[in-house]
């Protein structure tokens, strides 16, 4: 363990009819060694040894360690405290995108089939369901597929970016031809209200609304260096930034994230697996986090501090990062398992991270304790799940947590 970490290490116990009264305590060594070079000798030396035999400690004490010993108590996980709630996926398409409406019980997903469609997650019914783009026939799929490795296009029909204003009032809608749909929604119907072309024949890949005003909207493209701000109060002028690579190979950007914190900056992560932050109000570009990462999240926390948490490729840990010092400030991991996802509560102190088996794990964000809550997900389906007597070090802090 690097220093500034938090590594949780957790095994099934075998079930029983009445659970052991007793609290459940294992004993941990913990050895501190001077370099990683000493690191390294201790590793090679344990290899793959289930038991410590006298010549563990003396090899220990030859590399002048530091050697403490701790009675730990173990946490036991009740997954019954979540109510998972899970929606079969009805087409074969590839869920390409997911977004929750800020106050309605509403879960909208986009798909490679080039609809979208809401889902009502307390009704557990889907309140509507649109075609924006028909799909191609077999032929022309099939000369895509050929296509693209000479030059690097993205289908036209599929709908890979969905996102719900921060009101609610409206849904917008990202194709693989470039185009940005606006729908206004009521309760039972979709209008749509707007359509143009954010970028000429590539994919609209990420799309992020304001948190404050809903009339601003970034969108980023895989295969555009431009991040565009887009102003529906100004009939959707927009505001360009441009990623500058260092490889002139990288042409796209991932995702585009605004700061609840900060509203006038907002995170992207490059083609090139870097995360920069801008400023919407002077256009200036103020932190480049090097990787590699796949994602990044803005960070919750109770200070002053401007956070953020980053999942670097086929990692075993998450990061988190403080964006004034471009430092990593803590990292979490799981024993033996890979991190794939990491997601933040934009309100509250809680981030989310899942790993390469399929468990969600919920951590406590000013602490960076693992709470009692971690389950396995249903493969193949779209999951909302309600929290109930969640333990935190503070646990009014999240006496408003709906879902």
């Amino acid at each position: 363990m690097e220093p500034h970490s938090t590594l949780v290490v957790y095994a099934t116990m075998k079930m029983h009819a009445q659970p052991p009264k007793d609290k459940v305590e294992f004993e941990v060594l913990m050895i501190i060694l001077r370099s990683k070079q000493d690191h390294g000798k201790l590793k090679s030396f344990i290899v793959d040894k289930l038991n410590m035999d006298s010549g563990f400690m003396v090899h220990v004490k030859n590399l002048k360690a530091e050697v403490y010993r701790a009675m730990l108590t173990a946490i036991t996980c009740d997954p019954a405290s979540c109510q998972i709630i899970s929606r079969s996926i009805e087409d074969t398409t590839l869920v390409t995108s997911i977004d929750a409406h800020p106050t309605k019980p509403w879960i909208v997903t986009g798909h490679e089939g080039g609809n979208f469609s809401i889902w009502d997650y307390q009704k557990k019914e889907t309140v509507m369901k649109l075609q924006v783009n028909e799909v191609p026939d077999k032929v022309t799929r099939m000369i895509h597929g050929v296509t693209k490795y000479i030059k690097e296009t993205s289908l036209g029909h599929p709908v890979y970016s969905v996102k719900f204003t921060a009101e609610g009032k409206r849904l917008v809608v990202g194709d693989g031809r470039g185009y940005i749909y606006v729908y206004d929604s009521t309760d039972t119907k979709l209008h749509e209200v707007e359509k143009f072309r954010a970028y000429d024949k590539k994919s609209v890949n990420s799309l992020a609304a304001h948190p404050t005003k809903p009339y601003l909207l970034l969108s980023s493209s895989s295969f555009s260096r431009n991040i565009k701000l887009w102003d529906s109060s100004e009939n959707w002028k927009f505001q360009n930034f441009k990623v500058k690579p260092e490889n002139t190979y990288y042409v796209g950007v991932h995702s585009v994230k605004f700061n609840p914190r900060d509203t006038n900056t907002f995170a992207c992560v490059t083609d090139e697996d870097k995360v920069k932050v801008w400023n919407i109000k002077t256009s200036i570009l103020e932190t480049t986090l090097k990787g590699p990462f796949v994602m990044a999240d803005y960070f919750f926390n109770r200070g002053h501090q401007h956070l953020m948490v980053t999942l670097k490729f086929d990692a075993h840990n998450s990061e988190i990062w403080d964006l004034k010092t471009r430092k990593v400030v803590h990292t979490l991991s799981v024993s033996g398992h890979k991190t794939t996802w990491v997601a933040c509560h934009p309100k509250l102190p809680i981030l989310v991270t899942m790993l390469d088996d399929g468990t969600v794990c919920l951590w406590d964000a000013s602490t960076y304790r693992g709470l009692r809550k971690w389950f396995t997900l249903p493969t193949a389906s779209v999951v909302i799940w309600y929290l109930s007597k969640t333990q935190m070090a503070d646990p009014g802090s999240l006496s408003h947590l709906r879902q």
